[in-house]
């Protein structure tokens, strides 16, 4: 396995507002007899609110603003099969046996304001974004009991599309979230064929752009739990591509995002809100 859970030269570019990067690259300015550097820090590059971009107030333990968090639904679980939302015990029949991904977990719904932030992750170099996303996906993860992988593994790109990107925010995302909760990060998934953007074709053409496009690098010890990490779940065809090369090698994949972009007829189907509304 290649363990990439060490400080990425991905994450070098400091956003301003997030000095985490730099603490990465410099962590003795941040301890012992130099811990001054950490408050000199906090006063340039305050902790700003993700969604807003204000200044948080310090040791707020949170990425959003109040004014953000009074409109923020706290994540949960999303059945991959009827796509029901819900947190504990699942109000659906659906079993996860013969599924390649046993469950999902995601911090919220896919709207403007996260499809701002996911843009910006993505395609406008904000990769310090990724660190306090991790860690927040992280921290949900543990308080609602979501799964305790033992591995987590990012969903990758082409070679052509990360050299053209300069990085994989996937990647940055499940390192961050490895770091918090204390376990390895492996690239085991290689994605070996250049396709179109999931964005750039239709719903129905997506499975078929997916389809046999990833490789397990180094297969994983039988029964190992994964925690797959990808930033958007749409349709889910990517996901799952990926979680059926993992599970064929025994991995039991549990998948989790940033956020969700559910298909319209799950908007439309009764109960739906009702679901959303026990987050």
């Amino acid at each position: 396995m290649t363990q990439i859970n060490k400080p990425l030269k991905d994450q070098a570019v400091l956003y301003p507002g997030d000095k985490t990067d730099f603490a990465d690259h410099y962590p003795g300015l941040f301890n012992g007899k130099h811990r001054w550097f950490d408050t000199l820090a906090n006063f340039l590059f305050p902790a700003r609110c993700l969604l807003c971009h204000d200044i948080l107030p310090l040791a707020t333990g949170s990425s959003l603003c109040s004014s953000c968090q009074e409109h923020y639904r706290a994540g949960g679980q999303i059945c991959p099969q009827c796509e029901g939302f819900f947190r504990g015990t699942a109000p659906c029949s659906c079993l996860p046996e013969g599924s390649p991904l046993q469950a999902l977990f995601t911090i919220s719904l896919y709207d403007q304001n996260w499809r701002r932030l996911i843009h910006d992750l993505k395609y406008r170099n904000r990769r310090a974004a990724a660190r306090p996303l991790g860690i927040w996906l992280a921290r949900e993860i543990i308080n609602q009991g979501y799964c305790t992988p033992d591995l987590v593994v990012p969903v990758p790109l082409h070679r052509l599309r990360k050299k053209e990107r300069g990085y994989n925010q996937s990647a940055l995302l499940a390192h961050s979230s490895a770091l918090a909760l204390n376990i390895p990060c492996d690239n085991l998934l290689v994605k070996d064929k250049p396709t179109r953007s999931q964005t750039a074709v239709s719903r129905c053409e997506r499975h078929a752009n997916i389809r046999g496009v990833f490789k397990c690098a180094a297969p994983p010890p039988p029964g190992t739990r994964v925690l797959l990490i990808d930033d958007v779940y749409s349709t889910g065809n990517t996901m799952k591509e990926a979680a059926t090369v993992l599970s064929s090698r025994g991995a039991r994949v549990f998948g989790a995002v940033i956020a969700y972009n559910p298909h319209i007829k799950s908007l439309q189907r009764s109960g739906f809100y009702a679901g959303l509304d026990q987050w």
